[in-house]
């Protein structure tokens, strides 16, 4: 597995979400794509004004923010508050993209001289965290870097513990692990608060009958809904990835922060190649993101 492998499918779960993005109600989206969700779309929502099919979502700008800050300081995660800083400080003035509660929260306290994260509990501080797969080949500084960069902006300890579950499964499935077997293992961790192993029950559970157990457990941003909707999904469709993103676009909600870990997910077990190619020929940001690759690969 390469960078590519673990990254651009990430990217793909997030630009494939953006047009039912923020749509809570499946059954609209099913009357919106009745054939599914397997190409990009403009947003149906008023949420992401100015952006068009092929463009990312507000968690997917963040996460290509955070892969450029890395190209741009050799894969040193040091940067990473001021380049953040500064790019949430330019989406204020100009509003090319959604600006979230956690980033409006971290941006109040930092304008007030408090350097501390918002309080945010919505996976999406965790869900940035594919660019450093192009940084880390081992697992210990995966980990330290994974919840740094999340505490950035979310300071719910739920969420940063499962930056590092994540960071530790897709690890693990690059590796050549099974996703059950890798879940399994992640969960076992020691977290000071994410109920990991209650959560991976519940999304075992959950695989059952997707859209009715994922409605009932909630398609917002919360992490205890989205948590443990994205391992269901995985396990859902761990043969199929082009429909595990499809599934998980058409479920409607926060789909862009599931899509984001999915994507993480599914690309370590099957390689970008798995993916349709047309994914990232529309992906508006490719050539950005081989930029940033290329710099982190140059010696």
């Amino acid at each position: 597995m390469t960078a590519r492998d673990f990254i651009l499918p990430a990217f793909f779960g997030d630009a494939l979400a953006l047009g039912p993005h923020w749509i809570y109600d499946p059954s609209k989206i099913a009357g919106l794509y009745p054939a599914g969700i397997h190409e990009y779309d403009d947003p149906r929502s008023s949420y992401h004004p100015g952006k068009s099919a092929g463009s990312f979502t507000h968690l997917g700008d963040q996460t290509l923010a955070l892969l450029e800050s890395l190209a741009s300081h050799g894969g040193a995660l040091d940067a990473w508050p001021a380049d953040w800083r500064a790019w949430a400080e330019r989406i204020q003035d100009d509003r090319s993209s959604y600006l979230d509660g956690a980033t409006r929260g971290t941006l109040e306290n930092l304008a007030a001289g408090r350097k501390q994260p918002s309080d945010s509990s919505d996976l999406a501080g965790a869900a940035r965290i594919a660019p450093l797969f192009a940084v880390h080949g081992d697992i210990a500084p995966l980990v330290a870097a994974a919840r740094t960069q999340t505490a950035l902006t979310h300071g719910d300890p739920r969420v940063i513990d499962a930056a590092e579950f994540f960071a530790r499964a897709a690890f693990a499935i690059g590796e050549g692990a099974e996703l059950a077997e890798a879940f399994e293992e992640s969960a076992f961790f020691p977290y000071s608060a994410l109920p990991a192993s209650d959560w991976l029950m519940v999304a075992r559970h959950a695989a059952g009958d997707l859209t009715e157990h994922a409605t009932a457990l909630g398609l917002g941003c919360d992490i205890a809904g989205a948590f443990p909707i994205t391992l269901a999904l995985a396990l859902c469709h761990q043969d199929d990835p082009v429909e595990a993103l499809s599934a998980n676009a058409m479920l409607g909600g926060d789909s862009a922060a599931r899509g984001l870990l999915l994507g993480l997910l599914l690309g370590a077990r099957h390689g970008v190649d798995a993916f349709p190619a047309a994914w990232a020929n529309d992906m508006k940001e490719i050539g950005t993101i081989d930029r940033a690759l290329e710099r982190l690969e140059s010696p």
